[in-house]
């Protein structure tokens, strides 16, 4: 089953370190990035934590999580992609012309535009109703 996943803010510590913040099937998240892979080559990747009646926000175990691991994956994985897609930056309609009818549709779909599977319509008209 498909997880809905809104990401609501995204930031940039420094240069290897990001955090987010979002919702995931009504349940809200915190997300930072450790430091992960061989020496000399590690790579940030997402630990979710969870956010309490306080407003704090910390790591828990699985078993203490209201995350499955299914969600944690799905989570870590949106994230990866903001993160190297460069933020949550609106893309201009030069970026969008150089993406595939297929990656547009899949935007699309993200940002919650319908009309983009209808027989026959264009690119230039799935570009259109994105920049809306």
């Amino acid at each position: 089953m498909a997880k809905s996943i809104e990401v609501l803010s995204f930031t940039q510590t420094n240069e290897l370190s990001f955090t987010a913040a979002g919702v995931c099937d009504g349940k809200p998240f915190v997300a930072a990035t450790i430091l992960w892979g061989p020496k000399g080559e590690k790579q940030p990747i997402f630990k979710v934590q969870e956010v309490n009646e306080d407003g704090e926000s910390n790591h828990l175990k699985m078993t203490e999580s209201k995350f499955n691991r299914g969600e944690r994956i799905a989570i870590a994985r949106k994230l990866k992609k903001v993160r190297l897609d460069g933020g949550l930056k609106a893309k201009t309609n030069e970026e969008l012309n150089e993406l595939t009818l297929k990656d547009l549709r899949a935007l699309a779909k993200e940002r919650g535009v319908s009309g983009t599977h209808r027989k026959g319509i264009t690119k230039a008209e799935v570009v259109t109703l994105l920049a809306a």
